[in-house]
């Protein structure tokens, strides 16, 4: 984000091993134009971390379907309800141009996190406060305020669940909405968004809905405590948007909103017992995305094994070729090649990167043939192909010495935030 442009992104593009970088910035094209620039910038948003075997557009895959609208640099589920609100604020205000406002949306957001940092007195629970470890300096000059501002983490969501009833640049049309309001016949025109509903309800303005805050309003003034957990109306509201959402209502997220009895446990591993009696369509998406991880995982341990090996630390190495060893015995029955074939069948449409799953299927072939040789050759030779001859590790690793590798994790698709988000819910739909 640059506060001086509506759109600004920088997006790396590789091409045989070469790195080829470009700027995309905000120039003053028509509102069709902008509007396909932003969906672009969405798209590579959605794949901020790609590792060094190049799976994340598999992830993306499971993650997107399971969970749509969730992201992991979303924390908090309050923001789903405020931010629409804080549109619906800032649309009755006067700009100039659409740098005001973004500018403009900045400042809210900057009095927003002050807000919820005062109506949540329990350090404890602060947690996930976009802006709160910067909220000094940012109260004094803007620009030392977070990289990735909450209209930025967020708008993912608010699109797909719709809180946002758009996919385009929402400070252009904030702009727009508000030169419309300024317009109108002083009778109509909406000075406060204690006034915003009553347009289309005394059919003065019928214009378009852009933001839905559930009827919910905030004062943004950086002074009025906002807690930062959910009240039952916040949490209704949330959860109504979710499960109704055309982009949501069919998704695993909504039918567990749904299910308020389905039992919850922080480990995506660790709910396959819980969730044998689910509907049969997400129970294949559960089971299929827990084989990938269990095969990813293994994978990244081989990875570090290599690491480890070139870099000269044979103890090291041994050791992580030894839970290498246990972990595929314990897994094989699941880590065949036909299990991962039935893994890449079911994402295959939604993933057309070949690459990547005929790096999976060749993999998987080596893991049931206990071929390490080849599945040594297979790992160095992706991630030559994904970070470029320069920059893989394995490959000149000699440039890495010294440096501790990753630890192998086990993919999640994003539960941790959703088991999050959903107590969240769960929790404020108790609330008075």
């Amino acid at each position: 984000r640059n506060s001086h442009r509506p759109l600004c992104v920088l997006s790396s593009y590789r091409n045989a091993g070469k790195d080829l970088s470009m700027d995309i910035g905000y120039i003053n094209f028509s509102q069709e134009e902008r509007n396909n620039i932003y969906k672009v910038i969405q798209t590579i948003r959605d794949h901020q971390a790609i590792d060094e075997l190049g799976i994340g557009r598999i992830r993306d895959a499971f993650s997107n379907e399971m969970f749509p609208g969730m992201s992991t640099l979303q924390n908090r589920a309050k923001y789903f309800v405020l931010l629409p609100a804080l549109y619906i604020s800032a649309e009755h205000e006067k700009y100039k141009n659409v740098n005001e406002v973004q500018q403009r949306i900045i400042d809210l957001e900057i009095k927003l996190t002050r807000q919820l940092l005062n109506g949540t007195p329990d350090a404890a629970e602060r947690w996930g406060i976009t802006g709160s470890t910067v909220i000094n300096q940012a109260e004094k000059h803007s620009s030392r305020y977070v990289k990735y501002d909450p209209s930025y983490i967020y708008w993912g969501g608010l699109v797909t669940f719709g809180m946002v009833k758009t996919d385009g640049n929402i400070y252009q049309l904030i702009f727009e909405r508000s030169q419309k309001n300024q317009d109108k016949p002083t009778r109509w025109r909406s000075n406060s968004n204690d006034d915003f509903e009553s347009q289309d309800d005394e059919g003065g303005s019928g214009d378009f809905q852009l933001c839905d805050a559930g009827g919910l309003k905030y004062n943004f003034n950086g002074r009025t405590p906002i807690p930062i957990q959910l009240s039952k109306e916040e949490a209704t509201f949330i959860k109504r948007q979710i499960i109704t959402s055309e982009n949501s209502k069919d998704s695993f997220l909504a039918y567990i909103l749904r299910n308020d009895d389905l039992p919850l446990v922080p480990k995506w591993l660790d709910l396959g017992d819980l969730w044998r009696d689910i509907p049969d369509n997400f129970l294949i998406a559960y089971t299929l995305s827990a084989t990938f991880s269990r095969f990813t995982y293994l994978l990244r341990t081989f990875y570090n094994y290599i690491y480890d090996k070139k870099m000269g630390n044979a103890d090291e190495a041994e050791e992580i070729l030894k839970h290498f060893v246990e972990y595929r015995e314990e897994n094989l029955q699941i880590l065949t090649k036909q299990k991962i074939g039935e893994v890449i069948a079911y994402i295959d449409d939604r993933v057309d990167d070949y690459s990547v799953k005929n790096f999976c299927m060749n993999a998987a072939q080596y893991v049931e043939s206990n071929n390490l040789d080849k599945l040594e050759d297979c790992i160095i030779k992706r991630e030559k192909e994904t970070k470029g001859a320069v920059r893989a590790k394995l490959t000149n690793w000699k440039k890495y010495v010294g440096q501790e590798h990753a630890e192998a994790g086990i993919l999640d698709f994003r539960w941790s935030l959703v088991y999050s988000m959903i107590n969240e819910i769960r929790k404020g739909e108790q609330n008075g």
